[in-house]
């Protein structure tokens, strides 16, 4: 039985005049498919394609919500989904949201995964059972206490899934749900998915990382300019090959050894060739642990990277020219030393030691010393919620340190010198898009100038939003959006440029243009932090990895 039909679909968003003098605005145009009962999709496709707006008219928030005109019929068990009482909807349809905390509406995380459960009335003793049962299933049983501001974005992931889960709904629709885990919470979400899986569950997921659910997902159904065009089997997916999966604009598992295959990097007497302007890392990437409260993990070298030649087709925009590095990294370096930022206000969690027993958590950094040597690119890894992008607001005077100091070249750096020097990229593009198109999003808070004007022409090719360059950035896509954030650091004149999660909600061809961007940043001698949990972009792009195995303190 189809448990979810669209037959010959067509979803414009805003004005039908609008979106008739600019198909852009045309996401969806005769789409036809079933989505059989207890099935598992993953919808995949370059960012842009529609993958969203499926979803959004699959659980009935569009044309009820995200407003616009529909052609063509969408049913679910058989009925329309904006006909359904709020009852019953809320029943059907788990959802978890690209950007979890635009779905939160509590305080306090209990509160926040009881929600849909209390608003329908059920008794309290039972809401909390279930609440503890979602906790259990997602392993955040210590973040019941914590206030979801304090979380970081992957528990805030795990926090949305428990609360989707908490009615058993028929259908779970997730929309791009791993990119904020760790490997842990990843393989969290996938054992729960196949479990409720077995449980009859209809599942639906857009997603970049696909051979992440290839042991959960039945088919794979691909989007190209708003059309269903291909529709694989699991097992018809695992047979595409490289070329195929690279042609659709995949992501896939060896992506970065082909990326650095396909380049010509020495001659035959084993010199190296400059054929681009632009480069990926070397093939040594210097990794480093820090743990709790460590002596120092300095970093004291500083790699040479190959010039490569590029084989994607995004042009080569060239960065000005920087003063010769120094080949000393603590005098030519970001120096982090003895930092401490403890959050305060209550924000302290119960959590489970290896003993067993109950202990209080701090939340924040203590006594963190590294070392950001300057023209290299550093991947900021660890588990969710060790502090990785305090870490970086400290770094980019966002926060105060209350002990500890930060050098540059030697030089003590206050709050608002950071900040003067520093482009934070944050996680939700959301917070950082404010202006009315594309196009004056990177031009925003700049003097009218012709070279200003060039440089945003740059961006707008190098990160490939010249089609989308009068749009509302609200209209966007979550992986569209992320690159106008990018692009718009790529207008600043910063020291210092800190990614958060840059490649969440990127294709395989936005992740590519990620790596080889970072690179362009490093050879013009700038230093890069990267918050990611990516590990193709840290293949692909960095010098060095700090891993945050566990940056708080335990009492």
């Amino acid at each position: 039985m189809a448990m979810i039909t669209f037959c010959d679909v067509s979803f414009c968003y805003g004005e039908a005049e609008l979106a008739a003098e600019n198909r852009q605005d045309a996401c969806i145009e005769g789409m036809s498919f079933d989505i059989w009962d207890g099935e598992c999709v993953v919808l995949c496709g370059r960012s842009g394609t529609g993958k969203s707006t499926v979803l959004r008219l699959i659980n009935g928030l569009a044309p009820a919500f995200y407003e616009g005109t529909l052609h063509g019929s969408v049913l679910v068990a058989g009925r329309e989904p904006a006909s359904m009482p709020p009852e019953q909807r809320v029943r059907t349809f788990g959802v978890v949201f690209q950007d979890p905390r635009s779905q939160f509406f509590m305080n306090s995380v209990q509160d926040e995964i009881a929600f849909s459960a209390e608003n329908i009335g059920l008794e309290p003793m039972y809401v909390k059972e279930k609440v503890r049962e979602a906790a259990a299933l997602l392993n955040i049983e210590p973040l019941l206490c914590r206030t979801v501001d304090t979380l970081s974005a992957g528990q805030k992931q795990r926090v949305a899934i428990a609360a989707a889960l908490i009615l058993s709904p028929q259908i779970l629709i997730l929309d791009e749900p791993v990119s904020n885990l760790d490997a842990d919470g990843i393989e969290i979400l996938t054992g729960l998915l196949a479990e409720i899986k077995k449980r009859g569950t209809t599942i639906i997921i857009s997603e970049h990382r696909l051979h992440t659910f290839l042991g959960i997902a039945d088919s794979f159904l691909h989007i190209e300019n708003g059309r269903a065009a291909h529709r694989w089997t699991a097992e018809e997916f695992c047979r595409l090959q490289e070329d195929e999966l690279r042609q659709f604009g995949f992501r896939y598992p060896g992506m970065a050894a082909m990326a650095l295959r396909s380049r010509k990097l020495h001659t035959a007497r084993g010199e190296v060739i400059e054929t681009a302007e632009l480069s990926l890392r070397t093939n040594h990437i210097h990794t480093t642990e820090v743990i709790g409260q460590p002596e120092s993990a300095a970093l004291n070298e500083t790699p040479k990277r190959a010039a490569v030649e590029t084989s994607t087709p995004d042009p080569v925009v060239k960065l000005p020219e920087a003063a010769k590095i120094e080949p000393d990294a603590v005098r030519s370096a970001l120096c982090v030393s003895n930092v401490t930022y403890l959050y305060r206000n209550g924000r302290y969690a119960e959590c489970r030691g290896e003993d067993g027993s109950g202990r209080a958590m701090e939340c924040g950094i203590r006594n963190i010393s590294l070392v950001f040597p300057q023209g290299s690119i550093t991947a900021l890894t660890g588990k969710n919620g060790a502090g990785k992008t305090t870490l970086c607001k400290v770094l980019c005077g966002l926060l105060r340190q209350q002990r500890g100091c930060i050098t540059l070249n030697g030089q003590k750096l206050s709050c608002a010198q950071r900040r003067r020097m520093s482009y934070f990229v944050m996680q939700d593009a959301d917070y950082q898009l404010y202006s009315d198109s594309v196009i004056n999003e990177l031009l925003l808070g700049w003097k009218p100038s012709q070279n200003i004007k060039n440089r945003a022409e740059e961006a707008l090719e190098l990160f490939r939003l010249q089609a989308v360059r009068n749009r509302h950035p609200a209209s966007l896509s979550g992986g569209e959006k992320q690159r106008v954030v990018i692009a718009a650091a790529y207008c600043s004149e910063a020291q210092l440029f800190v990614f958060d999660e840059p490649t969440s909600g990127m294709d395989g061809e936005g992740l590519l243009s990620m790596a080889q961007w970072a690179g362009m940043l490093a050879q013009a001698g700038k230093t890069v932090v990267i918050i990611t949990h990516d590990e193709l972009l840290s293949e692909l792009a960095c010098d060095y990895r700090i891993r945050m195995k566990a940056a708080v303190a335990i009492s």
